[in-house]
């Protein structure tokens, strides 16, 4: 069935308009040297990787008015893998399955949407990264990725405050499960502050996190039950025109902290080029460790839907501990990502890394 007809379909199974969206990304990925002993050696892994310049998928939204200016709209995402079959490591999915999935109601009172949703810190720090957190420049990585999508999301964006700016409140009794006990996979509290207006675009986010009964990721891990951590990120950019301006600020208690920085310029109507640098701390462990990471890049435009790309990135760390041991990866989040052939995400490899690839959206 192609889009015009599955648009057609849905329009009439929800009796308002409807419609189908999505992207295909595939290219090549090569990295090379182990860090701290991690990896299959020294050498260099080369092959096919998917989803290097964004989420490989389809997606369905629609919306519909409801009188008295409120209206009634979904958005759901399916995430596949281009460049293998396999099923993926615990944790990661499958190479078929919803990335994000919500309900939402807006008014005059702003938007209440609910549903499995992307998660606040790593949502600002994808934002303001030239890289969006994807592929191997990306500085995403070097302060770690965390929940970057979330389960039983309930959350308000108010109206505007003033121009521009508007307030996030978001809540979740489960981060990870769907069905388990309150609190057995962490509750989690946000809200945020949110300005974009004209060049300037900026975020102040606080988050509190109850830690999971069973401990299963790498926030919360080396976290008795019940212990809490707080988030504080912050982040900004500005569009000087021939140049955008990226920076960002996180810091998770006793856990970690880091920051990034980057920027992007247009050389030409189709060509941007993109460089960023971040840098993160392990805390509450001994002995503590330093990551920093730097990349390069660029993106041409074919079309209006279809680009072309290239990075190039290269970790270190500290004398001291080993914050860099998982090793170059295409995209950092802990639960957004699909493990391929490539074992990009959960078995990441080498100091550095490059990739080039094609991405089309539809």
């Amino acid at each position: 069935m192609n889009k015009k007809l599955l648009a057609v379909a849905l329009a009439t199974a929800f009796a308002a308009p409807a419609m189908a969206d999505g992207a295909v990304d595939l290219g090549y990925l090569v990295r090379g040297d182990s860090i701290n002993g991690v990896g299959v050696g020294k050498g260099t892994q080369a092959g096919l990787s998917s989803g290097m310049n964004g989420h490989n998928g389809i997606g369905f939204k629609g919306s519909e008015a409801l009188g008295n200016g409120m209206t009634v709209s979904f958005d759901t995402f399916f995430q596949f893998n281009m460049d293998s079959g396999d099923a993926g490591a615990v944790g990661t999915g499958s190479t078929f399955r919803t990335l994000y999935s919500t309900l939402a109601l807006t008014g005059d009172f702003g938007t209440v949407v609910a549903g499995r949703t992307g998660g606040a810190r790593a949502a600002w720090l994808k934002k303001y990264d030239p890289f969006g957190g994807f592929g191997v420049a990306s500085p995403f990585q070097a302060h770690g990725g965390g929940q970057d999508y979330a389960n039983n999301v309930v959350a308000w964006v108010t109206p505007e405050i003033m121009p521009g700016l508007k307030g996030l409140f978001a809540y979740t009794s489960n981060l990870l499960a769907n069905d388990a006990p309150s609190g057995d996979n962490g509750n989690l509290y946000a809200v945020a502050a949110m300005y974009d207006s004209g060049p300037l675009s900026f975020v102040a986010n606080y988050e509190r996190l109850i830690s999971y009964a069973r401990p299963s990721n790498d926030i919360t891990a080396t976290l008795t039950n019940g212990q809490t951590i707080q988030v504080v990120t912050f982040g900004a950019s500005y569009d000087f025109g021939v140049a955008k301006l990226f920076g960002a600020y996180d810091q998770l208690t006793n856990l970690t902290n880091g920051w990034q920085v980057g920027l992007s310029a247009p050389v030409s109507e189709a060509t941007t080029l993109k460089v960023a640098y971040g840098h993160g701390e392990s805390r509450g462990a001994a002995p503590q460790a330093e990551c920093s990471k730097w990349g390069i890049g660029a993106t041409h435009s074919l079309s209006k839907r279809t680009s072309l790309y290239a990075d190039y990135g290269r970790l270190s760390d500290s004398d001291v501990g080993s914050a860099c041991a998982r090793g170059i990866n295409t995209y950092n989040g802990s639960h957004g990502n699909i493990t391929g052939s490539d074992g990009h995400g959960a078995a990441a490899f080498g100091k550095w890394g490059t990739n080039v690839g094609v991405r089309h959206t539809f």
